[in-house]
């Protein structure tokens, strides 16, 4: 359920500056990032509540706890 409709800043993370083909660089790197972002929107959208947060994005509170700590985030 989206509000609003499309926004660009709803979307993925732009590909590296100077990447002129549209492929990232680093796969791994690229969904790490698109990862980090959803999370951390989560996170708003829950007031920072990181059980509904994964509850929110359909995984349990220990694998957004792992998540967060492999992407830097706790």
């Amino acid at each position: 359920h989206e509000e609003g409709g499309h926004r660009a800043s709803n979307g993925p993370p732009a590909v590296a500056a100077g990447d002129t083909d549209g492929v990232p660089a680093s796969l791994p790197d690229y969904l790490d990032q698109v990862e980090r972002e959803v999370i951390l929107r989560a996170l708003v959208l829950t007031g920072n509540n990181r059980t509904a947060a994964a509850r929110r994005l359909g995984v349990t509170f220990r694998a957004l706890r792992h998540r967060m700590q492999r992407l830097g985030l706790s």
